[in-house]
């Protein structure tokens, strides 16, 4: 399984037989691999490739293509570490005699950083010298690396960052969107050559890199500005691209941004679906650009077929009043959307924001226990909404004991809120 073979002055492509001048001994060696081989005896077939290795190197590519497949097998039937780990090396060598006596590294190194992601991409030890092959095949090969070593490159990535921490952000995003720019050339050649079903395996391959992503960096608005919005402005019919844009923004709440207003267009212009249109349209609502919501709404009238999708309509038409400064419009939109999906949650979390919003205006006296009611309102709409973090920041805001003293109010009692909200709250104190 150790190699010891003499250096080649020059290579060829290994295309044509070059024999030595005495042939008989090569002869029998080729015949015995090839036996050896046939018998799937591999161990037998080493000797015969060591010997070419050392003393005809250039004899063909055929030699390379019986080495690699010998040691492969050896490597995958194998059951002892270290012995496993040998051939495992051995093959990774092979490689690189390829390349030594024969050239063609670019399509070489394809070949190895497949067998190298095969057998050593959860090697502590070798995975570092993994990533290292894979950056120099893509390196050589650009837009020409072979579809198995797509995915991958970035498992390979993701297997560095695990056991070694070797790499930070811009280190895994260079390699990232190199990665990507590679999927983007190949998908537009599929899509020249009109190619369906390759093109949708790209794009399960696309969707596995991203998932692999989204475990190594943390994808929030900070994020997606630094890394994705310069290649969106750069290539603004980037769907895909857009895409990642919208879901990421959309996790971190930051859908306020003329990035991913622009990039919920491109997705809606190209697949309108009820969800996405639903996000453009609240975005254009938050903005108060009403002349783009409203078409939206009635888009997703037409589109909404269940009740969840339905009473989302009446929450999108209570949004729309609510910045119309309409709160007992928007409350009445939003009880709409409870008749027609009483699970809403949304419903209730959206008429809480409403009666927080409406702080100061159920009291002349800021800061006092009857302005602070509402909080109390609120926290009921929460509770039902389920959303935790805003029932925490209603509790938050609940008259003190001492502003209860101060109104010469009781826990329990019942009190009006004395404006538009027109309900009636059950006292309580905040905890201190």
């Amino acid at each position: 399984m150790a190699f010891v073979v003499a250096a080649v002055a020059s290579w060829a492509q290994c295309d044509d037989y070059k024999w030595p001048a005495d042939p008989s001994k090569a002869e029998k060696q080729v015949d015995a691999i090839k036996s050896a081989m046939k018998d799937q005896n591999y161990k037998a077939a080493t000797g015969g490739i060591n010997w070419m290795l050392n003393n005809v190197p250039q004899w063909h590519s055929d030699l390379y293509v019986y080495a690699i497949d010998t040691y492969d097998k050896l490597a995958a039937q194998e059951l002892d570490p270290s012995s496993k780990q040998k051939y495992i090396d051995s093959l990774m060598i092979v490689y690189d005699l390829r390349v030594k006596s024969c050239g063609d590294e670019a399509n070489v190194l394809n070949r190895k950083a497949y067998h190298a992601y095969k057998y050593n991409k959860d090697n502590k030890a070798k995975v570092a010298e993994v990533l290292a092959i894979f950056d120099k095949a893509y390196e050589l090969a650009g837009n020409n690396v072979a579809d198995n070593i797509l995915d991958a490159y970035m498992t390979v990535i993701k297997s560095n960052v695990d056991l070694l921490k070797n790499l930070n952000e811009d280190q895994i995003m260079g390699r990232y969107n190199k990665l990507i720019d590679v999927l983007d050339a190949k998908m537009k050649k599929a899509q020249e050559q009109n190619k369906t079903s390759i093109i949708d395996s790209y794009k399960k391959v696309a969707g596995s890199i991203d998932a692999k992503l989204a475990k190594l960096v943390k994808i929030n608005c900070e994020f997606v500005k630094k890394n994705f919005e310069p290649k969106f402005k750069a290539n603004p019919n980037d769907v895909m691209l857009a895409k990642k844009i919208y879901q990421g923004m959309l996790s971190d709440k930051c859908t306020n941004d003329p990035v991913f207003l622009q990039a919920a267009e491109l997705i809606h212009s190209t697949s309108p679906e009820f969800g996405s249109t639903k996000e453009l349209c609240s975005a254009y609502i938050a903005g108060k650009n009403f002349d783009k919501a409203s078409p939206l709404i009635t888009e997703l009238q037409g589109k909404a077929a269940k009740p969840s999708e339905k009473a989302w309509v009446d929450i999108l038409n209570g949004d729309a009043e609510f910045q119309k400064g309409n709160k007992t419009g928007a409350r009445d939109f939003y009880k709409k959307a409870l008749v027609t999906d009483p699970n809403s949650k949304e419903a209730y979390e959206h008429i809480g924001d409403l009666y927080v919003a409406s702080t100061g205006e159920c009291t002349k006296t800021p800061g006092s226990a009857e302005e602070k009611l509402v909080y109390i309102a609120a926290f009921q709409m929460y509770l039902k909404s389920g959303n935790r973090e805003k029932m925490e920041s209603a509790l938050g805001q609940y008259p003190t004991a001492a502003d209860l003293q101060k109104a010469g109010w009781k826990t329990g009692e019942a009190k009006k809120l004395a404006c538009w909200i027109d309900e009636s709250v059950t006292v309580k104190a905040r905890k201190e």
